[in-house]
Formats: C-alpha cells, structure tokens, sequence
C-alpha cells in the first residue's frame, strides 16, 4: 500500500443501524465521488492514531447510488471512530481502488460471508445483477445469532424480485435457528451441495483470515482451480 497516494476529505451526510453495533455510513467527496468498480475499496486514515498506512473498507454503495458508502462494526480504533461519527463529520480517504470482483458477466456466483465480511457484497450483488437479472448467484453467509446478520431485508427483496439469487444463512449459535436459517456453521462440502453447475461457478470469499484460509483450502480440496476463487481477508483494527 502506497502511504504517498493521493488523499480526499469525505463528508459524512448521514448513517444508518444495520445490526447491533454494525451502521453504514453515507457520505460524498469534496470535487466529486470518485468512480469505483463494485467489489473495491477505500482506505480510510487517522493520522492522530499513529498507523500511517491507514485500514481499508469495503464499499457497500453501487456504482449507480448518488453517494458513497460503508458499513462498519464497532471493533477495533478505525472502526470504533467511524461508528461515532454523524453527518457533518468528515474523514481522510483514499480513492477506491482493489481487484475484488469477476470480469464475466454470465458465470455463476458463490458468495461465502462472515459477519462484516457481508459488506462488498451487498455492492457486487446489486450491481451483477444490474448488468445481468438473470445471473446465477448463491449468497452464503454465516453469523452468530439471527440478530447479527446485516442487510437481510435487502438480500431478501433481491431473493423475492430475481429467480437466479438465493441466500442461504448459517448461525452458529442459535440453538433453534429461524426456519430461513441453517444450523451450525458453514462448511465447503454443506456449500457444494448447493452449487447445480459446479465447473462453470466462480467462487468469492469475504472474512476473517481463518474463514478464508478454511474455505480456499475445502474449495481447492475439492478440486476448484484457483483462477475461480477470489478472495478479500478483513482485519480488525
């Protein structure tokens, strides 16, 4: 990461609560938005922190929306300091940059989430099936409890109006999930049962470190060439 890269102050303009301790945050560039491909992201900088090099976020905005956003959990200094902020607030940013996204427009999608790790998500999807409605696409996202998914009423209308998406959610520690949901956490050989045309899908991850380590390797296992997956590692900080 170039800590020398050209910087931008971005003004907050409002937020909203997506989970407990999750919010999404909108806010726009002094001069402009600058353009962005569904999947990137901005790094955000506290100088005052003492971390120069800053910590990346996730867009969760669509090319198309008027503003920008992201969607923060409060964990860790960065994250905790976006998650005060309101609107008239400003911060110090990159401009959106990363290779997180698939440059085929027909293939079918697996898209494997943790927690926060929902966040480009939210963008890729919308956008996928903006270029293409009817373009496969199979969300797998795991959390704790029912109360800690985001976005779920989104991913629940895009399920109702586009017969190729599916969202399959997986808790952990819901002893009696909701009948939407799925017990325990997800695992490759739980996903490929999923998958109808496993030698055309392209698979993309989003998560701590482990989960992805944990899902390439059960993917690669299972004899998934690395050209279809696609990675994105959160850290806290």
């Amino acid at each position: 990461m170039n800590i020398n890269a050209p910087k931008r102050t971005y003004n907050i303009t409002g937020d909203r609560e997506e989970a407990p301790g999750v919010k999404t945050l909108l806010f726009f560039s002094e001069g402009g938005n600058p353009p962005f491909i569904a999947g990137q992201f901005i790094t955000v900088y506290f100088p005052e922190l003492g971390v120069p090099e800053g910590k990346a976020y996730s867009i969760s905005s669509v090319p198309s929306d008027k503003g920008l956003s992201i969607t923060v959990k409060a964990l860790g200094q960065f994250s905790n300091r976006l998650f005060g902020m309101r609107a008239g607030d400003s911060f110090l940013g990159s401009d959106p940059y990363g290779f997180f996204y698939s440059e085929e427009k027909d293939t079918p999608l697996v898209m494997l989430a943790v927690g926060i790790g929902i966040t480009p998500f939210r963008s890729l999807i919308t956008h996928a099936l903006a270029e293409n409605p009817k373009r496969s696409i199979l969300l797998c996202y795991g959390n704790r409890t029912a109360g800690d998914i985001v976005f779920k009423k989104e991913f629940d209308e895009l399920m109702a109006r586009f017969e190729g998406v599916s969202v399959r959610h997986f808790l952990s520690r819901e002893t009696a999930p909701p009948v939407w949901a799925e017990k325990g956490r997800m695992t490759i050989p739980r996903i490929l049962l999923l998958v109808k045309e496993l030698e055309k899908t392209e698979f993309m991850l989003c998560g701590s470190i482990s989960f992805i380590r944990d899902m390439w390797q059960g993917l690669r296992a299972s004899g998934i060439g690395e050209e279809r997956i696609y990675t994105e590692a959160f850290f806290t900080n």
